[in-house]
């Protein structure tokens, strides 16, 4: 059969259901609203109050906020539930995409009710299957589930769950990718660090990302305490979260409080990247892709990850990696990198961008979903303009 490209298929009718906008769920669910934009795409956020920068961010055609608690997803609600119905029960949606586990699961129950021909559930984490109940309901109980994953290791984990997904052609590997272009958007270092209140002649780390335990800062902080870096060195985190009170507490036990600045959240915060002399990810094994590591390869800001399995996955031989388990061997490459010659580093951040044009761009991306088995042969059926 011929591939199918996402421009090849007019008139399908798409819901995304994601289950907030906090994080890069803005882009994860632009990158699928680009590639079925020949379709009419409608995204639906579970969770989150109504915001209009979220709708141009996220991108489609229409933008359904429920606007629900913290807890209102908890064990799913039947009111979330009555709610979801209503949607389906207005408009008839030929695919669903459906963003974490809760999703694929309201998905799965209007699939009860409704006849959805293909749903694609997007697993972005590792151990989602893990409960007996979530494998059943995906691997017998729902069969027109096809069952995305962000990177390998969440395949190979998603397969040691649900053996039976990949006999019945309904497990994928699909990479997060991104919009090449946004480096039109990147500003210079001199005028990235002005915006951040930087000082030009400052060795200048720094991350990106909510401040919650996987991320793991806390290690982050203890190898930066540790490492034998020059004087005038600081560490830029950018982000919130409930874990800023502790970090700031362990800064001043360190006695690195006068060298860390906390930033807080910054929209659109890749912007900045280039402000940064070295970019580190030092986020523990349950971290699964990292699309902050692909801004910051196509900004070509050197790149420190840890050695967890989905993250170096991204990084390949690009970046320089430590034990994700080892605050010494953390500190060990922040000072080698840190002491690198410039012509080195950039040989090194170079290849980091090429690596993410021609493996993770938002083309490279739509060409790999239409290549998937299921969605060939759901456009057999479909109206196809040539």
């Amino acid at each position: 059969m011929a591939s199918v490209k996402s421009g090849d298929i007019a008139g399908l009718k798409v819901l995304q259901i994601c289950h907030d906008y906090e994080g890069p769920f803005q882009s994860v669910c632009q990158q699928y609203n680009t590639a079925f934009s020949s379709g009419h795409v409608t995204t639906l956020y579970l969770r989150g109050k109504p915001d209009q920068s979220v709708v141009a961010r996220t991108g489609g055609d229409e933008v359904i906020f429920l606007d629900q608690g913290e807890g209102a997803l908890s064990g799913i609600k039947w009111t979330t539930i009555f709610r979801v119905f209503k949607i389906f029960r207005h408009t008839s949606f030929d695919v669903v995409i459906a963003h974490r586990y809760k999703s694929i699961y309201l998905a799965g129950l209007m699939s009860y009710f409704f006849p959805i021909r293909v749903i694609l559930g997007v697993v972005h984490e590792h151990k989602v299957f893990k409960r007996i109940t979530r494998s059943l309901f995906v691997t017998f109980w729902r069969k027109q589930i096809v069952i995305l994953t962000v990177s390998e290791s969440v395949t190979r984990d998603v397969e040691t769950c649900c053996p039976g997904l990949g006999r019945q052609n309904r497990l994928f590997t699909l990479n997060n990718g991104i919009d090449v272009a946004l480096t039109a958007r990147l500003l210079g270092r001199d005028d990235a660090r002005c915006f951040l209140g930087v000082p030009t002649d400052v060795l200048l780390l720094g991350t990106v990302g909510r401040l919650v335990a996987k991320k793991n800062h806390a290690l982050l902080l203890q190898a930066f305490a540790a490492a034998d870096l020059p004087a005038n060195t600081s560490l830029l985190l950018v982000g919130s979260g409930p874990e800023e009170a502790r970090l700031k507490a362990l800064c001043a036990e360190l006695k690195i409080e006068n060298q860390v600045v906390f930033a807080g959240h910054i929209p659109d915060a890749f912007r900045y990247l280039r402000a940064l002399d070295i970019f580190v990810f030092s986020s523990g094994d349950a971290e699964a892709f990292g699309i902050v590591l692909l801004e910051a390869m196509l900004a070509e800001v050197p790149i420190i990850s840890s050695n967890a399995s989905g993250p170096a996955e991204v990084v390949g031989d690009t970046g320089w990696l430590f034990d994700l388990l080892k605050e010494d061997d953390l500190a060990r490459v922040l000072n080698l990198v840190a002491g690198m010659p410039e012509g080195e580093l950039k040989a090194r951040t170079q290849l980091a961008a090429t690596r993410v044009r021609e493996n993770y761009s938002s083309v490279r991306f739509s060409e790999k979903l239409w290549r998937i088995d299921p969605l060939l042969k759901l456009g057999a059926d479909v109206p196809v303009s040539y």
